[in-house]
């Protein structure tokens, strides 16, 4: 075939794809996930100016310092879910690889003298990067194995094994920053997505067991994830210690009692209770609102995991099916393990609570990632013509 033939065919190919997509018609993302997101962001605020007031007064001379730089981040994240909202998640699977370099490129950057910034001992920022590169390794992971899983037959398809092997780079990257809660949030998903596809239970548990010994010896050889382990497991050997924060939220929860001592009347956030505006919001939220203010706030998390789940569930292609499972089932988790940790099920982790925490880059990240979900609800119909009727796409 000629040069010019070639041209030609591609034209056509081009025009006819053209007119394909001007035939689809997209519905309005689902409305239920829209409010849970609203729900969220406004409670959220809410916490965190009650939460942040007094430090923010006490550091900054304003009370509603941190809230106002909050709804910043909120205004940026906000630019990105209504762009992800807006742009076909289908493109995501040809972007995952990309996506995903570039993301291991930006947290190896976080290991460069000079570029890398290092807070509360260790290093996950980078000058002039308002996000945690980290944080883009929780919806890089999830597009890496949507995109993998989608024709892989078994765990040892090339492309998945090839998809896999950069998760765990990014993985082993956020670990040794050190951020062991990241990547373990990261592993978690990347089990529950494999189970999903249909991987034996047996294989994935024995490869729990094959990692444990040596997380054992990390953490034993880690002093300050050591002392968190020790101090969940009995706060009370060492109150003023490795047991305080954990005493400091209980009392915190154990104060609120059924309707909590009133929105901006907490005792434990004039410096009590240590990060009271990210890690352990939910125990001023617990002794501000109460058991009623907890079980909702609960609630419309579960709220978010079902309905997101069941965008999941209805989505005509598997690679959307994956991909809103894992970005439903990532930010469920981490509610799941900041509320345990306030509560003391869980020992400290430092993983902030979904848009109620203050956290600027978990906040953004969030927002995209909802952004993705968004797009995924919006059904796709074909325009009504006298030879056809209506068809989902």
């Amino acid at each position: 075939m000629s040069l010019r033939k070639k041209r030609l065919a591609l034209f056509k190919e081009r025009e006819k794809s053209k007119k394909k997509k001007s035939n689809i018609i997209l519905a309005p993302p689902d409305s239920i996930l829209v409010a849970i997101i609203i729900a969220l962001v406004v409670f959220g605020s809410l916490a965190i100016f009650s939460a942040g007031a007094p430090e923010g007064l006490e550091v900054y001379h304003n009370p509603a310092y941190y809230v106002i730089k909050h709804v910043c981040f909120l205004c940026f994240g906000g630019v990105l879910l209504v762009m992800a909202s807006r742009f076909d998640y289908r493109y995501w699977q040809e972007l995952a690889v990309p996506f995903s370099i570039v993301t291991i490129v930006l947290i190896g950057a976080t290991y460069i003298p000079g570029l890398g910034r290092t807070s509360y001992g260790a290093s996950r920022w980078l000058v002039g990067l308002p996000i945690q590169p980290s944080e883009l390794a929780k919806i890089g992971s999830v597009l890496l194995l949507s995109a993998a899983l989608v024709n892989a037959k078994s765990l040892l398809d090339q492309k998945l094994v090839k998809h896999l092997f950069l998760i765990l780079i990014m993985i082993a990257l956020i670990f040794k920053q050190p951020n062991l809660s990241i990547s373990m949030i990261i592993t978690f998903v990347t089990a529950a997505m494999l189970l999903t596809a249909g991987t034996s239970p047996m294989l994935l548990g024995g490869g729990a067991l094959a990692l444990a010994p040596f997380i054992y010896k990390h953490i034993l050889s880690t002093p300050y994830q050591l002392k968190r382990i020790t101090g969940w497991l009995n706060p009370w050997a060492d109150p003023q210690g490795t047991g305080y924060n954990l005493i400091q939220s209980l009392y915190a929860i154990g104060s609120g009692g059924i309707f909590g001592v009133g929105f901006g009347n907490s005792k434990q956030k004039l410096f009590w209770l240590p990060f009271r505006h990210t890690d352990f919001i939910f125990a001023v939220i617990s002794e501000e609102f109460g058991l009623i203010g907890c079980t909702i706030l609960i609630g419309i998390f579960l709220a978010f995991t079902y309905r997101g789940f069941s965008i999941a569930r209805r989505c005509p292609d598997l690679f959307g099916k994956y991909v809103a499972f894992g970005i439903t089932f990532s930010i469920g988790l981490q509610a799941f393990i900041n509320i345990g940790v306030a509560e003391g099920v869980l020992p400290v982790t430092g993983v902030t609570l979904p848009l109620i925490s203050y956290g600027g880059s978990s906040a953004v990240i969030t927002l995209f990632m909802l952004g993705i979900l968004l797009n995924i609800s919006r059904k796709r119909v074909k325009k009504i013509h006298v030879e056809e009727n209506y068809a989902t796409v």
